[in-house]
């Protein structure tokens, strides 16, 4: 009886296990059927549904007159909706100082709870505070963020997509991926073509330069980040590609935001769970933006499958259908609108990856690009050759006539070096004449003839030791002076006067205190014949004779003279090729000095060398990464190395004209970096602003190695397109 009992018990178990295995392989056919390559359901995961919920609102509720104050952590804690009625007509200063205020209350508060004892007697604000944040209020309180609604925005990328929406979607379909994937351009840029982040990503999709050149072609001439159409298909090869090397679909459209290798990190760490690793990944670069993305595109998923819901009555775009010719030379804009019959700016609409080096005329349409006309156009049935007559095609590019300014140059120097005048510097680099330049600014140079490169760069860098020098003058504070000002008013430094002082926070100037103020003065002659004081030797501050480094070239109105450079040690201002012998041989090898954005790729391109070579060259791995200031070394047997410097100069301006053609700066802020703090963070989290600008206007520091204390000039900037 007991032994029929016990096989009884035996076949029970056994039966259980089976269903349980069977179950459990059911399952696991799911999961990998709704993961596969093509198909993914997009449920929202638990314990994400808090942060798909406060974007939904943001997407749908909030306009861009509302600004949601919130924990940068748990998107359940809201503090207030500040409403600023026309805020896209008010100043930056005006929304920021009521912004601070706000920000400013709401942290007194948090740290009023983390003292308080009873919280429960404190005021009616201060409880609801309490009740809502619960616990660790001061880690509550530095983690209080602003975010502005996009309610109107979005509306409109609904309405824009109607250009688009069906030849993205065959692209993404081809491509055999979800379709739901067509929805990341309301996340990116609400799709806007021009859109244009601060820290370099373009076009609807936004892709940064680094990633966009793997899929593109990314140039001076030509940038198909922003052609909607191009940069989609781009968008299809990299999510696929994410999607082979992470097998989630969470994890491959996090990637998209923060990069496929720090995916492959996270997954490593913490599984393939999105919310594990939201949750507890920590990465200098897993900010706000990498740890919300999936949840942001959930949300606007949500958004636009149910878009009649939350947006009635839209009306969208008609589709943009255009039709392709391909160029087989090189083709001034001026002979496509002749032959073309098209306008420049119908040129520039439909064929937004042409970039204003090429509609303004200065370079030429390039070889193999295809070129948009409009329906209608009568030379959609023919063909290249018969369009553009043979006198009006050529086999090369334009060459660009541009220089980099480096220590000691003014405007008048480099017009009287280049012997063009003053105004048409002015005028070709759209300076003002309030505007001057600064130390790696990459300037146009209008008319022919001028000097070889190389010889130029190499004698340059000896004059003006003889101009200009410092003497140290006392200088009393007064009632509203700050350093800006100050410095402003001895044509000096910011800088150096918080080092001539030992100041060490730039905030705390007192009246009555007196400054030690290293001020410039003309020594010998000079090009523009002012008056020269006459200064005995022992007055010279040593090793501070220095160039101009002033204004980029778009400021706003009442912004303030960014800093001069008196320091011998700035920046790379794309420091010329250096030889090994005196002797400029075309096949040596030269040595470079590493710039901001540059990489080892860059250099394969420029000089026409394999990489390997490259890196065979230097003794580097194919994983090997640049530092600023680095060197490299560079066979110069492929190509002139007057063209090599043309084409990375090509490079740094393409950069600087797309950041000052959508953003302004609007004043300088002189800040100490905190503890626990990077420059990274300060770039990409808090000022949203480009690494090569910050050092552009701290000339005197290496920014990748600030320490704790240390003050810095920080450039506020703000979007001079509208969305």
């Amino acid at each position: 009886m007991n032994n029929l009992f016990i096989n009884n018990i035996r076949i029970l178990l056994f039966v259980v296990s089976i269903l349980f295995i069977s179950q459990g392989l059911v399952h696991a056919g799911l999961n990998r059927e709704l993961h596969t390559l093509s198909h993914y359901n997009f449920p929202t995961p638990l314990g994400l549904e808090s942060k798909v919920k406060f974007w939904k609102k943001i997407y749908s509720e909030y306009s861009t007159d509302h600004y949601i104050v919130h924990d940068n952590k748990d998107l359940n804690i809201v503090y207030e909706v500040v409403y600023i009625k026309n805020s896209s007509k008010l100043s930056n200063r005006v929304k920021d100082r009521k912004l601070t205020k706000v920000k400013k209350k709401y942290k007194n508060l948090l740290n009023k709870l983390a003292r308080s004892k009873n919280p429960l007697t404190l005021s009616n604000d201060a409880k609801r505070v309490f009740h809502l944040v619960g616990k660790n209020f001061k880690k509550a309180s530095r983690q209080i963020r602003v975010q502005v609604g996009q309610k109107n925005r979005f509306r409109k990328g609904l309405e824009k997509s109607g250009m688009f929406n069906s030849k993205i979607n065959r692209i993404i379909k081809n491509a055999n991926l979800p379709i739901e994937l067509g929805v990341i351009p309301h996340v990116e840029s609400s799709f806007q073509i021009n859109a244009y982040s601060s820290a370099g990503a373009a076009g609807i999709w936004q892709f940064t330069r680094g990633t966009g050149r793997i899929f593109m072609n990314v140039g001076y001439d030509v940038d198909e980040r922003r052609d909607p159409i191009l940069s989609t298909i781009a968008a299809s090869k990299l999510l696929k590609s994410n999607f082979k090397a992470l097998n989630s679909w969470p994890l491959a459209i996090t990637a998209y935001n923060h990069g496929t290798q720090g995916m492959k990190n996270a997954k490593k760490r913490h599984g393939d769970s999105i919310v594990d690793i939201i949750k507890n990944y920590r990465s200098r670069t897993f900010g706000f933006a990498s740890r919300n993305f999936y949840a942001e595109f959930l949300a606007a998923l949500d958004v636009v499958q149910n878009k009649n819901k939350y947006f009635p009555a839209l009306k969208f775009n008609k589709p943009q259908n255009l039709y392709p010719i391909v160029f087989n030379d090189y083709v001034h804009i001026n002979s496509a609108m002749e032959h073309l019959r098209m306008t420049r700016n119908e040129i520039r609409k439909y064929n937004p990856a042409l970039r204003k080096p090429v509609i303004e005329g200065r370079k030429r349409i390039p070889s193999g690009y295809v070129f948009n006309v409009p329906p209608g156009n009568k030379s959609i049935n023919r063909s290249f050759s018969k369009i553009i007559p043979v006198n009006e095609r050529h086999k090369n590019q334009i060459r660009s006539r541009l220089y980099t300014v480096s220590r000691g140059d003014t405007l008048s120097d480099v017009a009287k070096r280049f012997k063009i005048s003053v105004n048409n510097l002015y005028k070709h680099n759209n300076l003002s004449h309030k505007n001057k330049i600064y130390i790696g600014q990459v300037l146009r140079l209008p008319g022919k003839n001028r000097p070889a490169l190389r010889r130029v760069r190499l004698a340059k860098n000896n004059k003006l030791n003889e101009n200009y020098a410092y003497v140290i003058k006392k200088y009393k504070v007064r009632r509203n002076d700050n350093l800006t000002k100050i410095a402003k008013k001895f044509n000096t430094n910011v800088t150096q006067v918080l080092n001539y002082n030992n100041i060490k926070n730039p905030n705390l100037l007192s009246r009555g205190q007196y400054l030690k103020i290293p001020h410039k003065i003309l020594l010998g002659n000079n090009l523009n014949k002012k008056k020269v004081l006459k200064v005995h030797a022992a007055q010279i501050i040593p090793n501070l004779i220095t160039a101009k480094i002033e204004k980029p070239n778009v400021i706003s109105k009442g912004s303030r003279s960014p800093l001069k450079n008196n320091s011998n040690k700035n920046r790379p201002a794309f420091l010329p090729v250096l030889f090994k012998t005196k002797q400029s041989n075309q096949s040596g090898v030269g040595m470079i000095t590493v710039d901001f954005d540059e990489t080892l790729s860059h250099y394969a391109e420029w000089s026409r060398l394999p990489l390997k070579k490259i890196l065979k060259l230097n003794r580097l791995k194919s994983k090997s990464q640049l530092n600023v200031n680095s060197r490299v070394n560079i066979s110069f047997e492929n190509i002139d190395v007057g063209l090599f410097a043309e084409r990375r100069q090509e490079y740094h301006k393409g950069i600087q004209e797309d950041f000052f053609n959508n953003y302004q700066i609007n004043k300088l802020l002189i800040r100490n970096i905190l503890k626990g703090e990077t420059v990274w963070e300060i770039c990409n989290d808090v000022y949203s602003i480009p690494f090569w600008l910050l050092a552009s206007y701290n000339p005197d520091k290496d920014v990748s190695l600030l320490s704790v204390g240390d003050p810095i000039v920080v450039p506020i900037v703000s979007s001079i397109i509208s969305g």
